[in-house]
């Protein structure tokens, strides 16, 4: 639980630090930075547990998990009110960094 917890904070401050410097993705208010950040986080950390327990192969898992999370930050992005995607070539940049720290969280932080 403690891992999934740590994942859960450090994918949402990495998302929330990524958010607020790179201006790709126009948001009105502090609050909707910090809802969105946090709700994607959770999501991707409870992709990355799930992909842990259910997928045999190590690696699909993860390869399942980091899909999943972009497809979420997408998703987030277009339904939260006050976001608004300025720069598409830097979101993306954004949502493929966003995806490799999630593998490498994934690999480095174990559930116990």
């Amino acid at each position: 639980m403690c891992g999934f917890l740590l994942r859960a904070v450090f994918l949402s401050l990495i998302l929330y630090l990524l958010l607020g410097i790179e201006s790709a993705v126009h948001i009105v208010t502090l609050g909707g930075q910090i809802l969105g950040a946090a709700s994607v986080g959770l999501l991707t950390a409870c992709y990355h547990t799930i992909g842990r327990r259910f997928f045999v192969n190590i690696c699909r898992g993860r390869s399942f998990a980091v899909i999943i999370s972009g497809l979420t930050m997408v998703f987030a992005v277009r339904v939260l009110p006050g976001y608004k995607v300025v720069n598409v070539t830097m979101f993306l940049c954004i949502l493929i960094i966003f995806c490799i720290i999630g593998w490498i969280v994934n690999y480095f932080i174990e559930d116990k």
